[in-house]
């Protein structure tokens, strides 16, 4: 495959995003509460409420799950995601429906940033951070904004050696980006949670997939 120039493939919204919101606080409760199936619950005990528990045990559970987070907001930004990777896939001259593309999501949930310096990686290059092994397209990654302004995502575009691109975060904005970019968020100091829902996307066979997440694929669902 040809490398393209990168680019970023979004999608806006109209969702009630008040509503979201509380659905996703209370969704996190019962993460904690031991209500989600899937996640063990010696790793339940490690956390009690902590900054950003649902990031950490995303591995546990796929937010696109249906049966376990039903909501009409999360079905519409499912399909949404399948027409952006279909621009991404022409964009990348990827045979899209010979690549069966699979997705496993979840949901960022941060508290204002405190005393320990921040999560921005403009202070701390650690916090950058890609995924699935940074190869870059076929495979994708990205996220979708509940309460995220105002703040920026800062992209490195290129690989590590990249400069920083600000991504500016817009409520109820989704988008796409091939991996092979590291990225990371700024500080975040609103007295409510700052809220995204987070995505990766791969093809069915993929022998990079395979490798990285084989233990994982029972939360992978089709795109």
């Amino acid at each position: 495959m040809i490398k393209k120039e990168h680019k970023f493939f979004e999608v806006i919204m109209e969702n009630d995003l008040v509503e979201l919101n509380s659905f996703l606080i209370q969704k996190q409760n019962d993460i904690l509460a031991g209500s989600i199936p899937g996640i063990p619950s010696e790793e339940l005990s490690k956390y009690d409420k902590l900054n950003g528990v649902t990031t950490q045990l995303s591995r546990y559970y796929n937010i696109f799950d249906k049966e376990l987070f039903g909501h009409d907001a999360l079905r519409d930004l499912h399909r949404e995601l399948r027409g952006a990777m279909k621009s991404a896939a022409e964009y990348y001259e990827i045979d899209y429906d010979a690549s069966n593309y699979m997705i496993h999501g979840w949901f960022n949930l941060d508290f204002a940033s405190g005393s320990e310096g921040g999560v921005s990686p403009l202070k701390n290059m650690k916090h950058f951070h890609d995924h699935m092994g940074g190869e870059g397209a076929p495979v994708f990654h990205g996220y979708y904004c509940v309460n995220a302004e105002p703040s920026i995502t800062y992209y490195k575009i290129g690989g590590h050696d990249g400069i920083p691109f600000e991504n500016i975060n817009k409520n109820n904005r989704a988008i796409v980006s091939e991996t092979g970019h590291p990225h990371g968020r700024d500080d975040w100091y609103d007295e409510k949670p700052r809220i995204t829902i987070a995505y990766d996307i791969a093809p069915s066979k993929s022998s990079e997939r395979d490798q990285i997440w084989a233990d994982e694929m029972s939360n992978w669902i089709p795109l």
